[in-house]
């Protein structure tokens, strides 16, 4: 694996090995995959499409960690019980209309932990045989065993993204208090052992370092020992959620030139409120657009007035003037 973080201009993640999600061409006829890469490109380079090629699903407000830079920790108020669950049913009759309308990809998180549901692989099953051809989530791994490891590998996850953020036990208490990480490792492996045992290069894996003063130092020394173990390596500039009174911040923000941000051209997220939202980020929640009741108030969310606001300032470069891009973005600076 190149040692090189690809950032793309539109979007707020580096991506070391970005080239490996080619493998996952293998999941669907090879022109059905090429259109579905072709319009998800077109969007993350501003184009319009009729309808977004991604949904996201936060199937449960709750997290089993105590994350000090994360709004839904067990300490806080959203930390909810089952009784708040994104329904299953409802999320059928989402993805069924959908995928009519050309969804090809979701995410099955917001900013929440989705291996807390034990029923999370009929979500990635139904998804799977309706015509989804790429789903994926991001996990803290904690809960990622080998009998739930082997369930979703045979499920039809096409990408798993493993948030670790740290190289050595001491770095890891800080940013995400509560975890183990020599656990958390052995979980990783034993997954990438189950994929080599059952003969298969997909679901990708990918794991995440989110850069802030506590653990930035450790960067090098974690890409050095993950490149060549996993299919992808994400590096993210620390992005200080609302809601959250924490003075965590990044020495070395990247200050970005030009940003257009593509996350309104090409999806929506629906949190497990079922308010809709423009972006994945902890401040997209301050953008909501509307409450879906039925499945065609996602179309109505993607033509709102607010949406195609949103999507003409990061067009012109007046991202600045929505306080909530320009805390996500620049910090909350202009």
């Amino acid at each position: 694996m190149d040692d090189k973080i690809l950032l793309n201009s539109t979007e707020l993640t580096g991506i070391i090995g970005k080239s490996e999600i080619q493998k996952l061409s293998k999941v669907a006829e090879k022109e059905e995959w090429k259109k579905y890469r072709e319009n998800y490109d077109l969007a993350s380079n501003l184009n319009l499409l009729s309808y977004p090629i991604q949904l996201d699903f936060e199937l449960n407000a709750s997290c089993n960690l105590k994350c000090p830079m994360c709004p839904i920790s067990v300490e806080s108020p959203k930390g909810k019980g089952k009784n708040t669950w994104f329904d299953f049913d409802f999320f059928k009759k989402l993805i069924d209309y959908s995928v009519k309308k050309g969804t090809r990809a979701i995410k099955l998180n917001y900013i929440n932990e989705p291996l807390i549901r034990n029923d999370i692989v009929k979500f990635i099953e139904y998804a799977k045989a309706s015509g989804i051809l790429d789903i994926y989530l991001s996990t803290n791994g904690i809960l990622l065993k080998k009998d739930l490891a082997k369930k979703l590998i045979q499920s039809g996850l096409t990408r798993i993204q493993i948030s670790i953020d740290a190289f050595t036990q001491d770095t890891y208490s800080k940013v995400r208090p509560g975890g183990e990480l020599k656990k958390i490792i052995e979980n990783v492996n034993d997954f990438l052992e189950l994929k080599k045992t059952l003969n298969v290069q997909i679901p990708l894996l990918r794991v995440n370092f989110v850069k802030t003063e506590l653990n930035e130092f450790e960067l090098d020394q974690f890409i050095s020992y993950w490149k060549d173990k996993v299919d992808m390596i994400g590096v993210q500039e620390f992005i200080k959620p609302t809601k959250v009174t924490t003075q965590i911040k990044s020495k070395k923000t990247v200050k970005r030139k030009n940003f257009k941000c593509s996350f309104p051209f090409k999806q929506l997220v629906i949190n497990n409120e079922k308010q809709v939202l423009p972006c994945c980020t902890f401040w997209g929640e301050e953008l909501a657009l509307q409450k879906v009741e039925k499945p065609e108030d996602l179309l109505d969310a993607w033509n709102s007035p607010k949406m195609r606001d949103l999507r003409q300032k990061h067009l012109e470069g007046r991202y600045q003037e929505i306080h909530q891009c320009n805390n996500c973005i620049d910090g909350g600076t202009s």
